[in-house]
């Protein structure tokens, strides 16, 4: 490649940053977050920005089933023994919500910014059903892990750009948001991990069975649930089941279940001002001074000191 076309290109990359940071930083003026951090909603529903001002060493998040795409700083994430980083040249997808341990890095002073795209299953099937008239459907029984990092192609990353330009004018976003995401979806599923969306569409896939069973998970964490219960749902025997939970989620099943117990709570307490006895019991917690032994053992930290923690 020719010296000056090389610099060409790095010139149009820059140029595409640039305005992505100027995009992202006027919609946390238009939706509340220059002055604070978190997420805000924004005028789509499924669409969520995001902002962190300082550098975080190890903090627990339950991330979503959804894509996330990050404009400034880096994420680099931990579940048990896999680790990934994630920043302004990739994005995420995330098929099973996952309890992450994130570092966060912000470049300078400026702070890392994103925005956050829930997984909408009505929409993914209706995308699917459509490529997979034009594709073979996906034969593989593989799993993967939940969570993947992929290379922001151009295509997509113009996908992106355009989702910010809409996010800041309500008629924008009305009218525009349904066209572009499901196009998102359709690139995705065309990347080199997308075969696993597809699968999530499959009634009868691993991949399908196994989400489900975290779906049932998630709505009934204040329930005792069995591995037995949750090998019947997915409709295979409990080594089966619990080989490909642990393939999918990097943790075994009753290992994943205390892992959303524990940051559900601890969600709980912080944003939702709840008491500790409150959290346990919403939590599926039958005895408080169990859940707050379990609580501080994983967080290194009581569930009583927690919220003042985090406001320090």
């Amino acid at each position: 490649m020719h010296k000056s076309t090389k610099e060409n290109m790095d010139n149009d990359m820059n140029t595409t940053i640039n305005n992505d940071l100027t995009k992202l930083e006027q919609l946390c003026e238009r939706y509340g977050l220059d002055k604070k951090d978190g997420f805000s909603d924004t005028y789509v529903e499924e669409i969520k920005l995001f902002k962190v001002s300082s550098n975080d060493d190890l903090m627990p998040l339950l991330y979503n089933k959804g894509f996330s795409f990050i404009g400034q700083g880096k994420k680099i994430g931990y579940i048990n023994d896999v680790r990934f980083e994630h920043g302004y040249t990739d994005y995420l997808v995330i098929s099973s919500p996952q309890p992450v341990e994130c570092e966060t890095y912000i470049l300078g002073d400026e702070p890392l910014i994103g925005i956050y795209i829930n997984l909408d299953m009505n929409r993914l099937q209706r995308v699917v059903r459509k490529y997979s008239q034009f594709v073979e459907e996906e034969k593989s029984k593989e799993i993967t892990f939940s969570i993947t990092c992929n290379i922001r192609t151009q295509v997509i990353e113009e996908i992106y750009i355009k989702l910010l330009n809409i996010l800041d004018n309500e008629a924008e976003s009305c009218m525009m948001c349904d066209g572009l995401l499901d196009e998102l979806y359709y690139r995705i599923l065309q990347s080199s991990n997308g075969a696993m969306l597809a699968l999530l569409c499959q009634e009868n896939s691993n991949v399908s069975k196994i989400s489900r069973t975290v779906e049932y998970i998630i709505k009934n964490i204040d329930q005792k649930i069995s591995l037995d219960e949750m090998a019947r749902l997915a409709d295979m025997s409990i080594n089966n089941f619990h080989k490909l939970f642990k393939q999918a989620l990097n943790d075994t099943p009753v290992q994943y279940i205390k892992k959303i117990r524990l940051y559900k709570a601890r969600q709980l307490i912080i944003y939702d001002n709840m008491k500790t006895v409150d959290a346990a019991h919403e939590v599926g917690y039958d005895s408080t001074s169990q859940f707050s032994r379990e609580f501080k053992r994983y967080f290194g930290i009581s569930p009583s000191k927690i919220k003042e923690n985090e406001a320090s």
